[in-house]
């Protein structure tokens, strides 16, 4: 049928506007003109289609094709409901027809967009008509792949858009025509994946004989069509039952198999092979991949694996990468079946499997070898396989492999021209740059270390003996050659051998205790020795030999566990001991000829801080090895410590911590009070000249230099303000080591022998006294004194008196900005003295300033858990608290104010016995919960009105706004979770720097601007409906002064733009909700406030999944309870636009119905409804604002096959031979 002329007419314009829309020299308001002219077609014309079939069938340019297509699928997207029947079949028809026909050969990859487009057309159609209304489609699609490769390509990508939008993505606007066209392709997929097997094996048959006679166009069509059969099988695989990609004996996985050693066809197989062998499921859902075992798939993947020719090809480098990935995910198939039932892998296969997996350890790529590391880490760890003899003879192979790649590498200088096995070839290919680099060594350099511990547990005698051998390697080179060589650098091979060597060495002698066939204590005394030999007078290298004794020391805690009068080993230890403290201390005392304390070098500072930071780890790990000469240590450190400018303050400070240390095994309050009496007597003298000092902020800011002249560090001037700074850090550090490191025994009988009980609690418990308590109480009162100096200082009047070159001091650290705006860190090593440039001035008083407050209250916040009672018992020490922490909180910052949330204020609530609840806790309550309220509230108004006023969002690059946007967000999270502790009590001890789970989820939130959050677990989402209020949140509940601020705080934080804390206070606001209702305390406008905040809170944080499903549990939970009492917030859901009275009276009916429900449990019904209620104001995300709505009309329900009526054969009166089944035989 010929187009009618004003079709052609209007084709034409809109084939010139089209070109205008991409002709680069048409002005820019021509270009927006055509563009609004062909979007504004699309919009009203009823001959969309029609015209643009005549610009896809025309001699067209291709972008004006295309846009034909784009007409076409505009009409059956969003017209289809409203055009006749005579227009659907017409566009049918057409299209169908052009499918027919082909656009293109299948080899011809630049109308790509074309068959892309027309394959869209396609599917749209089907998803409002097939199977209901176009039965003939299999049929069709059939024919059209009878024509030839063109045609069979387009069908082919038809199948991948449709499974695309039904199974993986799920994008059909209507959930019941998903299910239907879902049904259709499961009822036909046994056809489908026969028809896929068919077109593989015909034209990868045909393909080999076009290549046999040189038709090379011919190939390159059937190749095509074998990769898009593989492509859109991939769409299908994950999702199909096993049984279809199990069909034929497993013929689809022996074809994929096939094809990974086919250069053309091995990467498609693999990405269709990676979906399959990733499945999760049921064990017998899985069990039937173990055919991939087999030998034949095996020995593909270990051919694939070595195709040696092709080593220098990017493609083949590509394949492996993909390659690697299916053998991990065979691997987890493997760790999952091993040892079940009738799952079982022939030792040859599995030894070809791990040989193949061992030639990606060996291969030169760092991402290769990773890769391979995560399958051996999942062999190892998995308990039975672990011990299987075939992979226990591959550890010294792997360790051996392993060892060297953690030597780090440099990010190359320049690019290779071509690929050679250099790891620097490809890193330079992965990686865009240094940091991107550094950053994936560091991941790959921890699971590397990760293979030596899990192999030591499984073979420790093979991990030891390859770092024994190592060891000694590098010792004979450091006695022999490097004795007098130029001072090392971390760049330098040397020292990159031994930084690798120390991690090795520390991975694996950190899992020796765990095994019971340990290496000799003879062989590790041994080490020990020849590493106390070396003599260097290199800061670097004495540092990492530090670290190799450090390592080594399990070796003498363990020859101390052997001491007999005949034990020569244990003797020869007992003598080691002290010639590792001489080694320790000589490392302490070093420096270079010609250094003071002045003027030391970076580097010989790091040596000394890590021999001093090395006698904790001693103190810490082996106390009570320490202990017998205990008087020795104690009586060298004294002497250093009397020495002038022998030791830094920090040096100092470590060294008397790891003297606290051991004096905990003391285990006699008495002993350990008179240490620790010994340990303060200069801190507390100098307390004592500082108090004047502290007493306000102008005396403070003139004795720490704030108000003088700058005077540069490198100027050789000595700075009288930089000595009085460092008596304030060294009164403060010396108080938080006692407080940190001072404890009663763990074991409650000899807490009781040594007199640290000194009464029981309510239910019985001993209550001990630290040894510290006693002489870090009287401090109390000027450590307090110095926290409100330092708040003080962001008073107007200190500002004014702040010197101008000081004036940004008590600013925000750089290193703090980056990590709250998700700036990663660049990794670089701790030793290397480059790293730090020489600081000024401000730099130096910065530090400090930022130093003291982070001590503070770090202080402070161990202060509870570590003095216990004696602490909170202290008369007026809620008023002290207020009078100095929380004193002139209104001046200052944000990100000094979380230091006061998180660092104090969460361990202090968490640590605070129920008995001290009212007389502390209370009243520091009822002071900062309401500034907190008016604080935040004002920080979200100031940030929503910069997001409205379009100074803030995702296309502002305003750092300040940025990071003021952030440390609210932050600030907001945290104080949320101290009012969790308060009110719930918390799961994790927030005063455990091991609680990492909640660490991360934090870090993960701060560097997340407003990511969705994560997923609600099953268990949270109970919690929420059955969590019941603490003891102290029900005193702080019931309290006039705490209810009201606690309660609008986090009501209001459901509705603040920040998803995290509007879910961290939905999960919170159920059991305060349940709580105040029990105790009757909720008011009408309190009762209206709680629904408006969850109605708020789903209309801003609807779009996420996790959020929405919370809030609508709480919303059903609160209007339960709140319905049949305030039927004012009825008013309050009646506001909500095109709502249904039908629906409210329904809910009404059904809370009335079951208001006996058993315990919180919420019913479904219930929530589905609430759901209706509130869709009209579910917050929706960014991508589908102005996004046009898709509308599909449901069609009939598909015809179930009845199945045939049960009927019981007993009851027609036929002879089932039942009877004859027993009857005895004669």
């Amino acid at each position: 049928m010929e187009p009618a002329g004003e079709v052609v007419g209007l084709a034409n314009e809109l084939a010139r506007a089209v070109k205008i829309t991409l002709d680069p020299a048409a002005s820019q308001q021509s270009r927006m003109d055509a563009y609004v002219a062909c979007e504004r077609f699309k919009e009203v014309s009823p001959l969309c289609a029609q015209a643009g079939l005549y610009l896809v069938m025309g001699n067209y340019p291709s972008i004006v094709r295309h846009f034909g297509l784009q007409l076409m699928e505009h009409t059956v997207k969003f017209n289809w409901n409203s055009i006749s029947q005579q227009e659907k079949i017409f566009i049918k028809e057409n299209a169908m027809k052009l499918l027919g026909t082909g656009v293109g050969e299948a080899q011809d990859q630049t109308v790509s967009h074309i068959k892309d487009g027309l394959s869209r057309v396609i599917v749209e159609m089907i998803k409002r008509e097939w199977p209901q209304q176009w039965t003939t489609l299999l049929a069709e699609l059939s024919d059209a792949c009878s024509k030839g490769s063109a045609q069979t390509e387009l069908v082919l990508l038809v199948f991948l858009r449709l499974v695309e939008d039904v199974a993986l993505l799920q994008t059909i606007e209507s959930n019941q025509r998903r299910k239907d066209i879902y049904q259709a392709l499961t009822v036909n997929m046994s056809e489908i994946f026969d028809f896929f097997l068919r077109l593989i094996e015909l034209h990868v048959g045909e393909f080999r004989n076009a290549t046999a006679v040189g038709d090379k166009n011919k190939a390159l069509g059937h190749s095509r069509v074998v990769q898009v059969v593989l492509l859109t099988l991939t769409g299908f695989v994950e999702w199909v039952s096993i049984n279809h990609i199990m069909a034929a004996n497993g013929r689809l996985l022996q074809i994929l198999c096939i094809l990974l050693i086919d250069v053309e066809f091995q990467q498609p197989a693999a990405e269709c092979l990676l979906q399959i062998v990733n499945r999760k499921g049921q064990i017998k859902d899985r069990k039937p991949l173990l055919l991939l075992f087999d030998e034949a798939p095996v020995g593909h993947y270990y051919r694939a694996a070595l195709q040696t020719e092709r080593f220098g090809s990017e493609p083949y480098y590509q394949f492996l990468k993909k390659l690697i990935q299916v053998l991990n995910g065979l691997v987890t198939q493997l760790t999952g079946l091993w040892g079940k039932e009738d799952c079982q892998v022939s030792r040859q296969s599995f030894a070809t499997f791990l040989e193949t997996i061992l030639t990606f350890t060996r291969h030169s790529s760092y991402t290769l070898s990773h890769s391979a590391a995560l399958a051996w880490m999942a062999l190892l760890k998995h308990e039975q396989i672990a011990r299987d003899p075939l992979l226990l003879d591959y550890i010294p192979k792997i360790i051996e492999l392993f060892g060297p790649k953690i030597i780090k590498l440099a990010y190359p200088t320049s690019r290779p021209t071509e690929i050679t096995m250099h790891p620097q070839t490809f890193i330079s290919l992965d990686y865009d740059g240094e940091e991107e680099w550094l950053v994936f060594f560091a991941r790959c350099r921890t699971d590397f270390l990760e293979i030596f511990r899990q192999a030591t547990l499984i073979a420790p005698l093979v991990a030891f003996s390859y770092c024994e051998q190592w060891l000694n390697s590098r010792l004979q080179k450091a006695a022999h050659s490097e004795r007098n060589l130029t001072p090392c650098t971390v760049t330098d091979p040397v020292y990159l051998e031994w930084d690798a060597l120390v991690n090795v060495l520390e991975g694996v002698l950190s899992r020796i205790l765990m095994v019971t066939e340990r290496p000799s204590v003879a062989a590790g005394l041994r080490l020990l020795e020849e590493s106390l030999k070396v003599d260097s007078n290199d800061p670097l290298i004495q540092s990492v030999l530090l670290s190799c004794i450090s390592s080594l020391f399990v070796f003498l805690s363990m020859s101390s566990c052997q001491i007999t009068a005949a034990n020569c080993v244990a003797m020869s230890g007992v003598q080691l001991l002290p010639r590792v403290l001489d080694k320790v201390f000589q490392a302490l005392v070093f420096q270079l000829p010609g250094e003071t304390r002045q003027t030391r070098s970076v580097s010989v500072k790091n040596l000394r801080r890590h021999a001093a930071s090395l006698m904790v780890k001693i103190a810490h790990k082996y106390p009570l090895l320490l202990l017998p000469i205990f008087d020795q240590i104690n009586t060298s450190v004294t002497a250093l410590i009397r020495q002038p400018d022998q030791l830094s303050n920090v040096e100092q400070v470590t060294l008397l911590e790891a003297l606290l240390l051991i004096s905990n095994h003391f285990c006699d309050y008495e002993r350990q009070s008179t240490f620790v009496a010994e340990v303060t007597r200069d801190g507390v003298s100098l307390w004592m000249h500082l108090a004047p000092i502290i007493k306000n902020a102008h005396t403070f800011i003139d004795f720490v230099g704030l108000n003088k002249p700058p005077i540069s560090p490198t100027s050789g001037i000595a700075d009288p303000a930089n000595i009085n700074r460092g008596q304030i850090v060294y009164a403060l550090n010396l108080i938080l080591g006692v407080i940190k490191r001072c404890s009663w025994p763990d074991d409650p009988d000899r807490c009781s022998r040594g007199g640290f009980v000194v009464a029981l609690t309510e239910s019985g418990n001993p209550i001990c006294r630290n040894p510290a308590t006693s002489h870090v109480v009287p401090l109390l009162s000027h450590i307090l004194s110095l926290m409100r100096v330092l708040n003080e200082l962001w008073k107007p009047d200190a500002i004014a008196a702040i010197g101008e070159y000081f004036k940004s001091a008590n600013g925000m650290q750089e290193h703090e900005k980056k990590q709250l705006l998700g700036i990663s860190p660049a990794l670089q090593d701790p030793l290397d003295p480059s790293v730090k440039k020489p600081p000024t001035a401000l730099d130096r008083m910065q530090t400090f300033l930022s130093l003291i407050f982070e001590h503070c209250y770090h202080m402070m916040g161990s202060a509870g858990p570590s003095l216990g009672r004696d602490l909170y018992a202290l008369p007026g020490i809620a008023d002290a608290i207020i009078g100095s922490i929380l004193a002139f909180l209104d001046n200052v910052p944000d990100f000094r104010l979380r230091t006061i949330v998180r660092v104090f204020l969460k361990p202090f609530v968490y640590s605070c016995a129920p008995i001290f609840h009212e007389v502390v806790l209370l009243p520091i309550f009822a002071h900062f919960a309401p500034f907190m309220l008016t604080r935040l509230t004002a920080r979200w108004q100031y940030i929503t009105a910069l997001y409205e006023s379009g100074e803030l969002g995702e296309d502002v690059n305003d750092t300040q706004e940025v990071l003021e946007d952030m440390l609210n967000r932050t600030l907001t999270r945290e104080y949320i979770e101290v009012l969790k502790v308060a009110l719930v009590g918390s799961t994790v001890d927030p005063t455990n720097s091991n609680a990492s789970s909640e660490a991360t989820m934090d870090t993960m939130d701060d560097q997340s601007m407003d990511g969705p959050p994560q997923a609600l677990s099953r268990a949270a989402q109970s919690a929420m409906t059955s969590e019941v209020i603490s003891d102290l949140g029900a005193k702080l509940l019931r309290n006039q002064y705490t209810c009201t601020p606690i309660v609008m705080t986090v009501l209001s934080v459901l509705s603040w733009n920040d998803s995290n804390s509007s879910l961290k206070a939905t999960l919170l606001s159920g059991p305060v909700i349940r709580f105040l209702a029990s105790e009757q305390l909720i008011t009408d406008t309190l009762a209206s406030n709680i629904i408006i905040a969850v109605l708020q809170g789903l209309q801003l944080h609807g779009q996420h999944e996790a959020n929405q499903a919370s809030l609508i549990t709480l919303g059903v939970q609160a209007y339960e309870i709140l319905r049949p009492k305030f039927p004012n917030i009825l008013e309050v859901i009646q506001q909500i636009p095109n709502i249904s009275a039908a629906d409210i009276q329904k809910l009404d009916e059904k809370i009335t119905l079951t208001a006996t429900t058993k315990g919180n449990k919420i019913d479904k019904a219930k929530k589905d409804l609430f759901k209706k209620i509130t869709s009209n104001i579910v917050g929706r995300s960014v991508g589908q604002h102005g996004k046009k709505e898709v509308r599909i009309v449901n069609l009939p329900p598909i015809a179930q096959v009845p199945r045939s009526a049960c009927s019981n054969p007993l009851d027609n009166g036929q002879d089932t031979g039942l009877a004859h089944l027993f009857a005895s035989r004669s």
